[in-house]
């Protein structure tokens, strides 16, 4: 089915929950950083030697004044910007924080930046595809849209910088999510309520409802094919809920045993769900359809990234695992890019 159903690699569980990963670098110098539930951030040699746990080259910890939170609620307003650390590094960015800061900190634990701008704990951050932009939403009901300034040299790093707040919410923020594709932003709320903004003014152009005006955990903006994901922080929920952005309910993409966590891949067509119980599946967003079922993940799927055609998870008993993607045949075609994809697809036929 063009994805490796067998994980290519398996990482020693430390019994702590990943709560957010990243691959970063290439070569010889590619390597994982993970953060897990204790704000500990591993950095891992990728990939690992054949049939051995991955090498760590470093674990440090965060000097972190985020409250005592839930797992899946840590790994909602974490998020892992690469280059964000004098171009090199990987900056963690964090809410959680009692007064409402946005934190940024180096992967060796040094704080970088603290911002603030929400008067209540933030719950929920998404981070842009290309690290551009951020979108934070918080207790205060408030969602604010930021800009990523990048480093300018080695010796600084990258800064937040406040563009607007996306206003309409009336109870607390608890997921949101960004499509730099198409420029939108979506948030969710804990009344099942989720708004859809523009980037460039801020102007709310649709609100959509969660079927059964449950809380918002799981929010993703697919651009290539249009679709709005919405799924609920209920416990055993198993239904992920696909919209198009004018609103009309599609289908559900249903998770035996409940949803855990979601992550889309680069170019938003393919939708990676993992499970409570550690299955892992793959859904097609332009049709809802199944593309694969992987092996499963031994421990609930804490989180997920997808880098090139490689799949990396985390789960709540600290394992990494790898899979393979083969975009040939999970998207008809070797190429990823959307706009050469396109133009080829409206090529005559010889």
């Amino acid at each position: 089915v063009g994805i490796q159903s067998q994980p290519t690699s398996h990482g020693g569980g430390s019994g702590v929950a990943i709560t957010a990963l990243c691959l970063t670098g290439e070569g010889e110098l590619r390597r994982v950083v993970a953060i897990d539930a204790r704000s500990t951030v591993h950095t891992f040699r990728w990939p690992p030697p054949p049939g051995r746990a991955p090498p760590i080259a470093s674990s440090r910890r965060l000097c972190s004044t985020q409250l005592p939170v839930s797992d899946a609620s840590k790994s909602a307003c974490t998020a892992l910007l690469c280059g964000g650390d004098g171009g090199r590094g990987v900056a963690v960015v964090t809410g959680g924080h009692w007064d409402g800061a946005l934190v940024l900190s180096s992967e060796a634990g040094r704080t970088l930046k603290v911002v603030l701008q929400h008067t209540r704990t933030i719950t929920c951050i998404a981070l842009a595809t290309q690290g551009t932009h951020l979108l934070t939403g918080a207790a205060d009901t408030s969602v604010v849209l930021w800009s990523i300034s990048p480093p300018q040299t080695p010796k600084h790093h990258a800064q937040p910088i406040y563009l607007r707040s996306l206003r309409g919410h009336v109870r607390e923020i608890t997921a949101v999510a960004l499509s730099a594709d198409i420029g939108l932003a979506a948030s969710g709320a804990a009344d099942g309520c989720v708004l859809l903004h523009t980037w460039h003014n801020g102007l709310l152009i649709r609100s959509v409802a969660h079927p059964s005006a449950a809380p918002v955990a799981h929010l993703h903006i697919a651009g290539i094919p249009a679709r709005l994901v919405i799924g609920s922080a209920v416990a055993g929920d198993d239904a992920l809920h696909v919209f198009t952005f004018s609103g009309q309910r599609l289908s559900s993409i249903r998770m035996l045993g409940g949803v855990r966590s979601t992550v889309l891949s680069s170019d938003s067509r393919l939708l990676i769900v993992g499970g409570v119980s550690g299955a892992l599946g793959a859904w097609r967003l332009d049709d809802s359809t199944l593309a694969t079922q992987f092996e499963t993940a031994g421990a609930a799927v804490s989180c997920a990234v997808v880098a090139s055609n490689e799949l990396l998870i985390g789960t709540q008993e600290g394992q990494l695992a790898a899979y393979a993607i083969d975009p040939e045949v999970v998207y008809g075609s070797p190429t990823r890019d959307a706009a050469v994809w396109a133009h080829n697809a409206d090529r005559p036929r010889s």
